[in-house]
C-alpha cells in the first residue's frame, strides 16, 4: 500500500534567514496583537432599521398614524433619499382617508404633487391623478355594476398599480379603494397585521361591516375614523333606540374631524331623526359651510328650517336646492317645501308653481294633499277637489286631504259632500291617535333607553295626540254641522255625540243641538 506522506513545514535555508530588526519585531508583535484582538471580539450588533417605527403607523393606518409617519419619513429622506417614496406612498393614502371623510383633500394632493419630479422612474404621476379622480366620500358607494369599457378601464389600471415598485400595503389600499372586491379579492386586504388594510376592507359595502372596524379599533386605539362608518352602520337602529349610541359614535369622528362635511351631516341626520331639529340645524349649517353643494344636508336644513318657522330662510336653502340640484328626487323635495313655506307666508302664486313642479318630479299623496290646500286657498275648487279625492285614495292617513275636501264643499255649499269630508277626517285621526297611544305605551315600558330620551318622547307623543284630539273634534263637530244643514238628523246626532266628548266642544254641541232640534242623549 502507497502512503501519501505529509511534507514537512517548510524552513528557510540558514543562509537566507534575515535578522530581525527591532522594528520588524515590533510591527510583527502588533500584526499578532491585531490578530488576537479580532478572534476574541464579540459580533457586531445589527444595526437598527431606522424606518421601522414609521413602518409600523404606515402599517396601523390610522389617519393620525399616517401624519406621524409622514414626518418621520421626511426627515428620514433628507440623509435617505429612497424615504421619499414612503412619503409618497402616505400623502396619497392621507388623500384617500381625506375623501372617504369627505374631507377636502387639495392641499394633501398638491403636497404629493410636489414630489412627483423626485421619483421620475415610478410613475408617480399616474398614481396621483388615480387618488384625485377618486370622488369624495367614495366608500361604499362605488359598487354599481361596471360597464365592459369601464371594466376594461379598471382592469388596465389595477395591473399597473400590480407592476409598480410602490409597496404592497400601498398597492393593495389603492385597488381597495378603486374596486372593493368587483374584479377579483386581494388576499392581503384582509391580513391580520395590516389594520389599515382591514379598516379599507371593511367600509367597501354600502353597510359597513361592523365587526372588523371594531377589532381594527382595539388594536390601534387611534383610528378614530372607524367611529365614522361605525355609526353609519347603527343608523339602522336608529328607530328602534333612542339614538344615543349612534350619536355617540358620529359626535366622536366629529371630535376629530370637524372639517368633514359627511360627518357633520350625519350627526344633523340623528338630531333630525330624534326630533331636535335646533341641534339638526347646527350641524346640517356646518356641512353646508363646509360644501356647499352637499344637497342632503341643504335639503335636512331646509325641513328642519319649516318645522322651526324660519319660513323665509327655508325658502332660500329650497331656492338654492332647485337652482343647483342635479337629483330630481331633491328637487322635488325642494319644490315641495318651498311651496309649503311659500304658502306659510301667503305667496299663494308662487307656491302654486312650485308645487306643479313638485308634482311633475313627486307625485304622491303628499304633494297632491298641499296641491289641493293652495288651490283652495286660491279658491280654485274644482282642481282642488280632484287633487285631495287622489290624496285620500293614494295614502288613508293623509288626513288633511278629506279634512280640506270638507271645506271645499263646505265653500260651494254642498253639505252632504262637506259632511262626509269632515267625518272621514274624524276617523282619519282617530285612527293616528291610536297609532300615536300604541307608540306612547311601547316607549313608556321600555328599559332599553335613557329617561331623558323616554320623557322628550312621550312629551312628543303627548303633543302629538293632543292636536290630533283636537283635529278630530273639530272634523267631528263641522261633520255634525253639515249633516245638520242636509237635513240627515241621525248622523248630525252621531257626530255631535262624538264631538261632546272634547269637553272644548260641549258648549258649541249644545247650541247645535237646539239649532237643530235634537233631544239630549
Amino acid at each position: 500500500m502507497i502512503r501519501m506522506l505529509v511534507p514537512a513545514s517548510p524552513r528557510l535555508p540558514p543562509s537566507l534567514k534575515l535578522r530581525r530588526t527591532g522594528r520588524q519585531t515590533s510591527l510583527l508583535l502588533v500584526a499578532v496583537l491585531a490578530l488576537s484582538g479580532c478572534a476574541s471580539r464579540s459580533p457586531k450588533l445589527a444595526v437598527p432599521d431606522p424606518t421601522a417605527g414609521a413602518d409600523v403607523l404606515f402599517r396601523q393606518g390610522c389617519y393620525d398614524c399616517l401624519l406621524e409617519a409622514r414626518t418621520q419619513y421626511e426627515r428620514l429622506s433628507r440623509q435617505w433619499p429612497a424615504a421619499a417614496v414612503k412619503v409618497f406612498e402616505v400623502d396619497l393614502l392621507l388623500a384617500l382617508r381625506e375623501k372617504e371623510l369627505s374631507i377636502d383633500a387639495t392641499a394633501t394632493l398638491a403636497r404629493a404633487a410636489s414630489l412627483v419630479p423626485r421619483l421620475p422612474k415610478l410613475g408617480a404621476e399616474r398614481f396621483l391623478e388615480m387618488v384625485r379622480a377618486a370622488p369624495p366620500d367614495a366608500a361604499g358607494r362605488r359598487l354599481l355594476p361596471l360597464t365592459p369599457a369601464a371594466r376594461s378601464e379598471l382592469e388596465s389600471t389595477i395591473a399597473a398599480i400590480d407592476a409598480s415598485a410602490f409597496s404592497m400595503v400601498f398597492k393593495s389600499y389603492l385597488k381597495l379603494s378603486l374596486q372593493c372586491g368587483r374584479l377579483t379579492d386581494d388576499p392581503s386586504a384582509t391580513a391580520e397585521d395590516v389594520p389599515m388594510l382591514k379598516y379599507r376592507n371593511a367600509i367597501c359595502d354600502v353597510a359597513p361591516r361592523v365587526e372588523p372596524l371594531r377589532a381594527v379599533r382595539a388594536s390601534v386605539p387611534r383610528f378614530v375614523e372607524t367611529s365614522f362608518f361605525l355609526g353609519r352602520a347603527a343608523k339602522g337602529t336608529l328607530f328602534r333606540t333612542d339614538g344615543s349610541e349612534v350619536r355617540r359614535l358620529f359626535e366622536e369622528a366629529y371630535a376629530r374631524f370637524s372639517n368633514a362635511p359627511a360627518i357633520a351631516y350625519e350627526l344633523g341626520s340623528v338630531y333630525q331623526a330624534t326630533n331636535d331639529c335646533r341641534n339638526a340645524e347646527t350641524y346640517f349649517s356646518r356641512a353646508i359651510e363646509l360644501s356647499p353643494t352637499l344637497e342632503e344636508a341643504r335639503l335636512g336644513r331646509t325641513i328642519c328650517r319649516t318645522y322651526l318657522s324660519k319660513n323665509e330662510e327655508a325658502v332660500a336653502d329650497a331656492t338654492v336646492l332647485i337652482d343647483t340640484s342635479g337629483s330630481a328626487t331633491n328637487r322635488g323635495d325642494a319644490f315641495y317645501w318651498r311651496a309649503w313655506n311659500r304658502r306659510r307666508l301667503k305667496q299663494l302664486e308662487a307656491a302654486r308653481a312650485d308645487i306643479e313642479q313638485a308634482r311633475s318630479l313627486r307625485y304622491n299623496a303628499r304633494v297632491l294633499t298641499l296641491a289641493g290646500m293652495i288651490e283652495y286657498d286660491q279658491r280654485d275648487f274644482d282642481p282642488a277637489r280632484r287633487d285631495l279625492d287622489r290624496a285620500r285614495d293614494m295614502d288613508n292617513r293623509e288626513c288633511e286631504a278629506p279634512w280640506y275636501l270638507g271645506l271645499v264643499e263646505f265653500s260651494v255649499e254642498a253639505w252632504a259632500p262637506s259632511a262626509r269630508g269632515f267625518a272621514a277626517a274624524a276617523d282619519c285621526y282617530q285612527t293616528l291617535i291610536a297609532d300615536t297611544e300604541r307608540l306612547r305605551a311601547e316607549m313608556a315600558a321600555r328599559a332599553d333607553v335613557s329617561e331623558d330620551f323616554r320623557a322628550r318622547q312621550i312629551a312628543g307623543f303627548d303633543a302629538a295626540i293632543a292636536e290630533d284630539s283636537i283635529q278630530r273634534s273639530a272634523a267631528e263637530l263641522n261633520a255634525a254641522v253639515n249633516y245638520g244643514r242636509a237635513g240627515d238628523l241621525p248622523s248630525a246626532t252621531v257626530y255631535m255625540k262624538r264631538a261632546a266628548t272634547d269637553p272644548q266642544r260641549r258648549l258649541a254641541v249644545e247650541d247645535l243641538r237646539q239649532v237643530l232640534g235634537v233631544p239630549r242623549w
